[in-house]
């Protein structure tokens, strides 16, 4: 038996064991005291990481809202009128509403090359001997090199059929060029194929470009046609009277700031709009409130002092953290220097205010949207001047966040507290595991002590009984 069962036997026989337990609960008050401001600590210190999260979340915010080159204010929507011939894929960079009219004569396309149609079994291939030739496709020179014999299964020479020729150059072509050609073989009947060769890059610059071809590649080569002629190749489409032709079919340099695709030729004009989105601008409003929003409520939430049900948050004590909101509410009430009368100079220009609680909303929703519609370049620069009221909210959070800020030596302090905490609540611990030995020897000595009072007065009345007392 080992020493922790015997023990552990012991302590069931020991009539004072409860006795020792009382005692050691009885003295782990202070260790349940420690445990429980630990607790508390570490309650503040996730409170504190919340905290930190919403601010974060809310500097991002502004950030995103003051990079001009998001257009948070004046943002963009396009549309086209016939999305089967151009799709409109962004408009970043205008920054007024726009229509243009685009016709498209063709659209950009691939460079295939077919070769004549010939029978399987036949060898006329084979015959031309080994062969060879240059290809270039786009900025890419490969040369590709083609045996028209193999090795039977009884380790002799013979040649290839037609089949097995063709089916050896487009292995050579797609392994020299990967993505940037297709090399096929297609079983046109049951006796027939037929090679094809593709750019997998539209337009003139990226056509199929042979020299040199010698053997059975010459003869291969000297029977091959184009689908589409290079001339041809590239797109060529006028938008407002203007002629262009490009070798792609996603065009982002015909007007700047504008990209479209071209997917489909048409004889009719089609119209490419970039307009304004109200929606989207005042969705960037709305996302601006819910992130002071947002913050505000965890700060609340948690330095709360409800004294009439004697419940507190975890970060009643840091008044620092409890008057962030209140400074920002009355930082974003104070006007932007410099603005000329009547222009936008602070929140409530644009109808945001606060409640009592702290909380962001917007309380005159026509004169938001006059401001959106009419004079967003005055609300974009709200919100990106160094000198208004948002840049002084932002440099505010910030300095609860940044490296060193208030919030990252409040999390320092805490932790040297639990620190603390954890070495004074391992000292009670040994000190817990001493004292519940010592009681339980003093017990245990104590049991001895009557043990031996009993066995004394058990031979003491066995000595009167033989004495016939």
């Amino acid at each position: 038996m080992g020493m922790s069962s015997i023990q552990s036997l012991f302590r069931q026989s020991n009539p004072y064991e409860q006795f020792v337990q009382q005692l050691v609960q009885l003295e782990s008050q202070q260790k349940l005291r420690l445990e429980e401001q630990q607790k508390q600590q570490n309650e503040r210190k996730t409170a504190l990481g919340d905290v930190s999260e919403s601010i974060s979340k809310f500097i991002s915010q502004i950030s995103e809202l003051e990079n001009p080159n998001n257009n948070s204010f004046q943002p963009i929507k396009t549309s086209s009128s016939n999305e089967s011939v151009v799709r409109v894929n962004s408009a970043g960079g205008i920054d007024r509403p726009s229509n243009f009219n685009i016709t498209v004569d063709r659209v950009a396309t691939t460079d295939t090359r077919l070769g004549q149609v010939m029978n399987v079994e036949d060898f006329d291939l084979a015959a031309s001997g080994d062969g060879s030739m240059t290809i270039t496709i786009g900025d890419r020179t490969e040369t590709i090199q083609v045996e028209t014999t193999r090795e039977d299964g009884d380790g002799n020479i013979v040649q290839k059929n037609n089949r097995e020729v063709l089916d050896s150059f487009a292995a050579a072509v797609s392994e020299a060029f990967g993505d940037d050609a297709r090399a096929s073989v297609f079983q046109v009947s049951n006796d027939q194929v037929q090679f094809s060769i593709q750019s997998l890059g539209t337009g003139f610059d990226n056509r199929i470009q042979i020299d040199n071809a010698t053997g059975v590649l010459a003869e291969v080569e000297s029977t091959m046609t184009s689908l589409v002629p290079e001339e041809e190749l590239d797109a060529r489409f006028t938008i407002d009277g203007v002629t262009f032709t490009r070798s792609d079919n996603t065009v982002d340099d015909a007007i700047e700031g504008l990209s479209f695709t071209l997917l489909n030729s048409s004889d009719q004009s089609v119209q490419m709009s970039a307009q304004r989105d109200i929606d989207e601008a005042r969705e960037n409003i709305d996302s601006f409130i819910k992130s002071y929003n947002d913050m505000n409520s965890k700060i609340r939430q948690r330095t709360f002092i409800d004294g009439d049900n004697n419940s507190r948050g975890p970060l009643r004590n840091m008044r620092s953290i409890r008057g962030l909101t209140n400074n920002l509410r009355q930082s974003a009430l104070l006007p932007m220097d410099g603005v000329e009368p009547g222009q936008v100079s602070r929140l409530s220009d644009i109808g945001i205010t606060f409640q009592n609680n702290g909380t962001m909303v917007i309380d005159d929703q026509d004169r938001l949207n006059e401001a959106l519609e009419m004079r967003p370049e005055e609300v974009a620069k709200l919100f990106s001047s160094e000198d208004s009221a948002i840049a002084n909210m932002k440099q505010q959070a910030e300095s609860f966040t940044k490296s060193g800020g208030i919030i990252a030596s409040l999390e320092e302090g805490v932790d040297q507290t639990i620190r603390r905490l954890d070495t004074r609540i391992a000292q009670q611990e040994r000190y817990l595991e001493q004292y519940e030995e010592q009681q339980r020897r003093m017990f245990n000595e104590l049991q001895l002590i009557q043990e031996r009072g009993q066995a004394q007065f058990n031979e003491v009345m066995s000595f009167r009984q033989g004495m016939g007392f």
